[in-house]
């Protein structure tokens, strides 16, 4: 697919790059922060003010993707980053408010656009892809997500630590430029319908309206909350179980991300070449379920192995949600509504997060550090329940109705059978398709059964 699709594989350049390059400005800013403020009260208000602003608008951000054109989106926003990024090395020169005044600024129009690039990356595939080629395409844009925290993780801190922090600046300011004129020659093999309301407000209560009224986007949605709540505490718990409970050197941390990062790599790229996807949606209620499991089990661990383990199992189960996630956004949703969708998915995952990392902190002080990981997973295995009982049961009685109607219907058995006895070479397949809704039976198999029952004498 990366061969044949030229355009597809210049998203993916991309996104490696500036999320690569992103990931050691990222570090810097923390670093740049550190050395502008005092005291903890005065680099958490100020890194958590500029970030989660922008974070709470994605869903008006999507509004916006959705009344513009996406590949315009991408690039202005790609080239708009780039001289706010050069902006840091001024913050420096700086001292007191007006160094921590300019760091708000520039991060706060950095979140901006990033939340707008966000959405339009996600909304663009669908734009670009064929419809059967997007299971595929999601897998492959997690595993690269996945590579890129990996890499980034691995080495962002050794690179920060090496190099002058303008250099990163430097070097993220130049990607975005990349990113912005590569993003420019893309071609869309199909283009979204534009609003027809001309109201922006009311356009953002139709994407709430299909929120409510499409289930599964519904569900992603519930789940974009119960698993930020996970996302939320990931970072503080393993740095907490590596030094209280492993008491193992600070490798340890990198030690755990590369396992959870690395398996999620490996599982991306196989579901991208077999295409998985369960047919049966209820299935879907088991995996979720088992990422609760797992995470709440990750803070019973004792050591290292047992953490890394569990890291294993995590990633491993958690690697089959993203494509069916982002499929039910892109396929349940219109093209002119998608932004508005993702962008709200955005919105409850990242404010999620912010929850998540709160009740970590609260937990720990009142109950200890064990108690994290089974308190935050309980909403993500109890709405896990709820979607395998609720999508399991429409499954079963699918299944059971057409043959409750049939067993019970003499009439209908009948017509039934001499639809297969009569039927012509040409209504094959319609009569087959037919008959196999009322019986349920293997559709191959029951080919075969009626064309032996087509020979002899059934009634």
């Amino acid at each position: 697919m990366l061969k044949n699709n030229v355009d597809y594989r210049k998203l993916l350049t991309t996104t490696s790059i500036t999320g690569l390059a992103s990931w050691g400005s990222f570090i810097s800013m923390l670093i740049l922060l550190g050395q502008i403020t005092d005291n903890g009260i005065q680099l958490g208000t100020l890194w958590a003010v500029s970030g989660l602003v922008p974070i709470a608008m994605s869903f008006i951000l999507g509004g916006l993707v959705d009344r513009l054109d996406t590949k315009r989106v991408i690039v202005y926003c790609e080239l708009l980053k780039s001289p706010l990024y050069l902006l840091f090395i001024f913050v420096p020169m700086l001292a007191g408010w007006p160094a921590w005044i300019l760091f708000f600024i520039i991060r706060f129009f950095i979140g901006i656009l990033t939340s707008l690039t966000t959405v339009a990356r996600q909304t663009i595939i669908p734009e670009i892809m064929k419809e059967e080629e997007l299971i595929v395409a999601n897998s492959l844009n997690f595993t690269l997500n996945s590579s890129i925290r990996l890499l980034g993780a691995a080495s962002g801190g050794v690179l920060v630590t090496l190099l002058d922090l303008h250099f990163f600046w430097i070097l993220t300011s130049i990607s975005f430029i990349y990113s912005g004129i590569v993003m420019a020659t893309i071609n869309l093999r199909s283009y979204k319908i534009k609003p027809k309301e001309r109201s922006f407000l009311k356009e953002l209560i139709v994407g709430l309206s299909i929120a409510k009224k499409q289930i599964y986007v519904r569900y992603v949605l519930l789940f974009a909350l119960t698993g930020g709540l996970i996302i939320g505490s990931f970072n503080l718990m393993i740095e907490q179980m590596v030094s209280n409970i492993y008491n193992f050197p600070p490798v340890g941390l990198s030690m755990l991300y590369i396992a959870e990062g690395l398996t999620s790599v490996i599982l991306g790229l196989w579901i991208a070449n077999n295409k998985i996807f369960f047919k049966n949606i209820y299935r879907y209620g088991y995996i979720y379920i088992l990422i609760g499991l797992s995470w709440s089990l990750f803070g019973f661990t004792n050591n290292i192995f047992q953490g890394i383990f569990i890291m294993i199992v995590y990633a491993f189960v958690g690697g089959f949600i993203v494509p069916f996630e982002r499929q039910v956004m892109q396929t349940h949703v219109e093209g002119n509504l998608r932004g508005r969708i993702f962008g709200l998915w955005n919105t409850c995952s990242m404010v999620s997060m912010q929850l998540g990392a709160l009740l970590t902190g609260i937990i720990i002080q009142y109950l200890g550090l064990r108690y994290v990981t089974l308190i935050v997973a309980v909403l993500e295995i109890l709405l896990g329940l709820i979607f395998l009982i609720q999508f399991s049961k429409k499954s079963f009685y699918k299944k059971t109705k057409y043959f409750m109607i049939f067993k019970r219907s003499n009439i209908l058995k009948r017509v039934i059978v001499m639809l297969i006895r009569n039927y012509n070479d040409k209504d094959e397949e319609f009569i087959i398709g037919l008959a196999s809704r009322f019986l349920e039976i293997e559709y191959l198999d029951f080919r075969n059964r009626t064309k032996m029952v087509k020979k002899s004498s059934i009634i």
